[in-house]
């Protein structure tokens, strides 16, 4: 089944890049991605058991869906698109700076406490579980301002400052010294690395989307290179401080690619334990998870003036799906069963077919529209291919901070007729 999995991604891997030939293509991205990941899947690992059967087939249904709806002709949703076509969008320097300064701000008093931990010798690993524990310190408002303000504008700072470098004429130094200090402050409040990892697909996205190759000049290209290299070395120094027992007598490279192997090929894994430990989950959420991120506050609002009670399909993925299960016979994994884990808890199989195309759908209008010159669509797709690329682990829409991102990006643009 693993190598069946394999050739179907590798078939729509060169299909795609023959079609589209653009690697920031969502169906190139995604394919390149899967293709990898059923790759280590078939090599294997000693250290992670293989992937059961009901796992490894939705994987190769949702990436036939996916690819099947670059087929799909444009559909009424493809309206939604096509809406502002006489409108054109202008990127707002000034108040993407002005953002950036007050998430710097809040950064940084978030940060504090963990800075201070750091000093005091308290390990990564350790920061992180404080960071997503939720704190009696902490109030029931600053808890979701932080969640439903600041984090989504954290994403809308770093896509500013992709804009500002890459297609803007006039730069803004600033709004790259805060995107700077805000990802750094970030991931070391976090204790994690895919802050790390989602800023360098977002720029990667960027520098091909706007041709910034043949734009930007050497000195700009060091300053950018140099910026790259500083958050893959965070990455691998946060690896080495998070490693587990398992990994701390191997060699760096030993212990990057473990640790690859496992966010990964584990991620199919543990998608399979997840519903040999809990198979009641299967459908339990009628498709809500694809748009959570979108849904959840409305009833968050509900529930605080207490006119009715947090309903308890939203609580299914935090219930199970996060909960720590052995993927291997050292390794425990928990909170990342691929896209199709959230999509096979929502309807079975079915919805892992219907959401996974839907999912290709919204990418492809989201890319062309990008593809015409509209730079807010371009906006929106850099923060897609972040989920893009994150397929194989999790389902940002998910998360509301994911998702206010898209509306909170609505923020620095402006807008006059054509």
């Amino acid at each position: 089944m693993d190598i069946l999995v394999f050739v179907v991604a590798i078939f729509f891997f060169f299909s795609s890049w023959h079609r589209e030939r653009m690697w920031h293509n969502p169906y190139v991205v995604f394919n390149l991605l899967w293709m990898c990941v059923t790759g280590l899947i078939v090599i294997g690992n000693q250290y992670v058991y293989e992937p059961n059967t009901i796992s490894l087939l939705c994987v190769l249904i949702g990436i036939i869906a996916f690819n099947i709806s670059s087929l799909s002709p444009k559909l009424v949703i493809g309206r939604w698109f096509n809406n502002d076509k006489n409108i054109q969008y202008y990127f707002n320097t000034k108040t993407a700076t002005v953002i950036s300064i007050f998430v710097v701000i809040f950064s940084a008093i978030a940060a504090a406490s963990a800075v201070q931990a750091f000093i005091n010798g308290v390990s990564f690993s350790d920061i992180r579980t404080d960071y997503y524990t939720y704190s009696g310190n902490e109030s029931v408002m600053m808890y979701y301002f932080r969640n439903y303000v600041v984090s989504p504008l954290r994403y809308v700072v770093i896509i500013s400052t992709i804009i500002s470098i890459f297609q803007t004429e006039k730069k803004s130094k600033l709004l790259f010294f805060n995107t700077i200090i805000i990802v750094i402050l970030q991931a070391v409040t976090s204790g994690g690395r895919y802050v790390l990892m989602n800023t360098i697909f977002m720029f990667l996205c960027g520098f091909i989307l706007f041709g910034a190759f043949k734009k930007m000049s050497i000195k700009k290209k060091l300053i950018l290179s140099i910026s790259i290299v500083l958050f893959g070395y965070m990455i691998v120094f946060l690896t080495n401080d998070r490693s587990t027992f398992l990994a701390q007598n191997m060699k760096t490279l030993e212990r990057m690619y473990l640790t690859i192997f496992q966010y990964f090929a584990g991620s199919v894994t543990f998608f399979g334990k997840v519903f040999e430990e809990y198979p009641q989950i299967v459908g339990s959420t009628f498709g809500v998870n694809f748009a959570c991120g979108f849904i959840d506050p409305i009833f968050v609002v509900l529930t605080f003036l207490h006119i009715l009670p947090h309903p308890e399909i939203f609580n299914v993925i935090g219930e199970y799906v996060c909960d720590s299960l052995m993927i291997g016979p050292y390794t425990a994994y928990n909170a990342m069963p691929t896209i199709f884990g959230y999509f096979y808890v929502d309807g079975g199989v079915i919805a892992v077919f219907l959401e996974a195309w839907l999912f290709g759908y919204l990418c492809k209008r989201l890319f062309y529209r990008s593809q015409e010159g509209n730079i807010l669509y371009s906006a929106f797709y850099i923060l897609m291919f972040v989920q893009i690329c994150n397929s194989s682990t999790r389902w940002f829409l998910y998360s509301s901070d994911f998702c206010f991102a898209f509306l909170f990006l609505r923020l620095v643009f402006n807008k006059r007729s054509k």
